[in-house]
């Protein structure tokens, strides 16, 4: 099982929250920067209260949770309303909004200096927003602060840990070069939003999230707010990106040779970064290689049953 404290499967339920906005807390006549977890939803009840149970046990002092309940039809909005933190509020958008319309307007209702967005069926350990504000107020270039994740099946057991940021060794580099190596890479190395706390003002600045490119929504997004500033690295993991049969990006893998073709010549196009002929090789045989491997990886994984709870 992951290693986070205070998660269970069936948490007991509370009261409906307001959509009021935490207060700020202090720690030791020190105040800390309020940080938002931004959270989209669209039913996504099996793995929900889990995640839930993950961002209560964050031991950070001045959070908000923002949910962005996005037209679901199964049971998602009433766990979402039996929350009674203080810190949770949640917001509430038409059916038929879009992933990435779902995505932007969680995004735009973050209060906090920092954001942090988490999809439904991930998990962060819970020291990761302590961690992570850490890491961006050390380098105060740093518009990103990076770190690495589990992988887990349906069940919540670990299949590789912990995987990201692969051929990156740096504490801290330009958001340029950080894209240069998912170039090379021919995948995302950054990780998915679970592995990034941003700093919110910056994130703001690019919204929205688009998918036009639905495996590369994370990091056409990435793309655009990396280049404002540098990217610290922390290489251990901060918590958990699930693969499952109901999970998006399971479904939609067979399109990542495609997509990621896709965004490489999009950032070749973007000017942002000078591209030599051994990058756009290596980016070549990345992007072959990283499609092989997913493919054989779910193969296995579904072969095992692992993922289906």
């Amino acid at each position: 099982m992951v290693m986070l404290s205070a998660i269970s499967r069936n948490p007991a339920p509370v009261p409906r929250v307001t959509d009021t906005a935490p207060s700020p807390r202090n720690t030791g006549g020190v105040a800390q920067p309020l940080v938002s977890i931004v959270v989209p939803v669209f039913n996504g009840e099996r793995y929900l209260p889990e995640l839930i149970d993950s961002l209560l046990a964050q031991d950070y002092p001045n959070l908000e949770i923002v949910f962005s309940e996005g037209g679901s039809s199964d049971s998602s909005p009433a766990i979402l309303e039996a929350i009674e933190d203080p810190r949770a509020r949640v917001i509430h958008q038409p059916a038929g909004t879009s992933a990435a319309g779902n995505w932007t307007a969680a995004t735009m209702a973050a209060g906090g200096e920092f954001t942090k967005l988490v999809c439904q069926d991930d998990l962060i350990h819970p020291d990761t927003i302590t961690r992570q504000v850490g890491d961006l107020q050390e380098f105060p270039s740093a518009v990103m602060a990076v770190g690495q994740r589990d992988i887990v099946d349906a069940a919540s057991k670990v299949v590789y840990a912990p995987r990201g940021l692969a051929g990156v060794h740096a504490r801290v580099l330009s958001g340029t070069d950080a894209l240069r190596a998912c170039y090379r890479a021919g995948t995302n190395v950054i990780g998915e939003p679970l592995a990034v706390l941003f700093r919110t003002d910056a994130l703001k600045s690019v919204m929205p999230w688009e998918d036009s490119n639905p495996l590369m929504l994370d990091l056409s997004t990435y793309t655009r707010i990396a280049p404002l500033g540098d990217v610290v690295l922390r290489h251990e993991s901060v918590g958990a990106f699930r693969v499952s049969a109901t999970s998006w990006s399971t479904r939609i893998a067979r399109q990542q040779n495609h997509q990621t073709r896709e965004w490489q010549l999009q950032f070749e196009q973007s000017g942002g970064a000078e591209l030599s002929r051994r990058d756009h090789a290596r980016g070549w045989i990345g992007r072959h290689a990283q499609v092989n491997l997913r493919r054989a990886a779910y193969f296995a994984l579904r072969t095992r049953g692992r993922l289906n709870p």
